[in-house]
């Protein structure tokens, strides 16, 4: 079976690169082409490599790479507040960012489609810990496609409890297939607390989950601390939320609604995780779906 792989945003962004033009706002303009030479200048490096779908070695390199420009990409989303834009640019950001980040998302489900055709899951057994965990950060980030999500939770569903997938990969998962951000009529009850959204400076309340008072039991079982420590998480991740340009959802063309609930996957560490990607380069303040992540 020949299989087909984008290499991330390689061909969008040469095409969005070609197409572009002065939008009358310099700084945005600017950040944009820093952005699109930096994933070109990581598309390029990873080509280097003939891609090679029965190796393994090559399989987690192309994994790492991109879980790289994933989270490159949500870090970017916090440019509109390091820069202090005014509102009038950060909506112009995010009109032009929210194509590649839609990019990015699109493409790396697609190619991670394939890849799961071949091996249906990275068990750490065969590819290590690192490939299980940017696998199911992937995964977390293709709320675009609800249906692999939720076929990839089935998988996970049989393989935590046999240590081939990190139980809080598990957890994760579910509690975002349950919130169903893009299809409302799907949503059911989360079961870890982990889904969530800014509901003021500093603060964040999770989504509403199953029997509340034994939140903190079913955590443990898959590893992770009470839920009051992992809202503390948040007083500094949600600061941003109500500072950001207001405009409808259906004005902005970006991956999902305009603000979107914060996870703290795409913020910082996670809890009890010795390898965490989240922390090495972990996303900011988004919109509404770019958190990550």
């Amino acid at each position: 079976m020949r299989l087909k792989f984008f290499y991330l945003t390689v061909i969008p962004l040469i095409a969005l690169i070609q197409t572009a033009r002065a939008s009358g706002f310099p700084r945005v303009d600017a950040d944009i082409t820093t952005y699109d030479d930096k994933v070109a200048t990581l598309n390029t490096s990873f080509n280097q490599t003939a891609a090679n779908p029965s190796d393994k070695k090559w399989i987690v390199s192309k994994l790492q790479h991109m879980v790289d420009v994933d989270q490159y990409t949500r870090k970017y989303n916090n440019t509109p507040y390091d820069h202090a834009y005014s509102n009038a640019e950060k909506s112009e950001f995010i009109n032009q960012f929210g194509v590649r980040w839609r990019s990015v998302d699109t493409n790396n489900t697609s190619d991670l489609k394939e890849l799961i055709k071949i091996y249906t899951w990275f068990m750490i057994s065969e590819f290590g810990q690192r490939a299980d965990q940017n696998a199911w950060l992937l995964v977390q980030h293709a709320d675009m496609d609800y249906a692999f999500q939720k076929s990839v939770l089935t998988i996970l569903s049989g393989l935590w409890q046999k240590g081939e997938t990190n139980p809080t990969n598990y957890a994760y998962l579910f509690d975002r297939v349950a919130a169903s951000f893009n299809d409302p009529t799907q949503t059911t009850l989360q079961r870890y607390g982990t889904q969530g959204e800014c509901t003021g400076p500093g603060t964040w309340e999770p989504l509403p989950m199953e029997d509340p008072e034994r939140i903190d039991d079913r955590r443990a079982t898959v590893g992770l601390g009470t839920e009051a420590d992992y809202i503390k998480l948040f007083k500094d991740i949600c600061h941003f939320a109500d500072k950001f340009i207001e405009k409808k959802a259906s004005e902005i063309q970006f991956p999902q609604r305009t603000f979107r609930p914060i996870f703290l996957e795409d913020q910082v560490p996670r809890e009890n995780r010795s390898s965490g990607v989240h922390g090495k380069s972990p996303l900011q303040r988004p919109f509404r779906n770019p958190c990550n992540a």
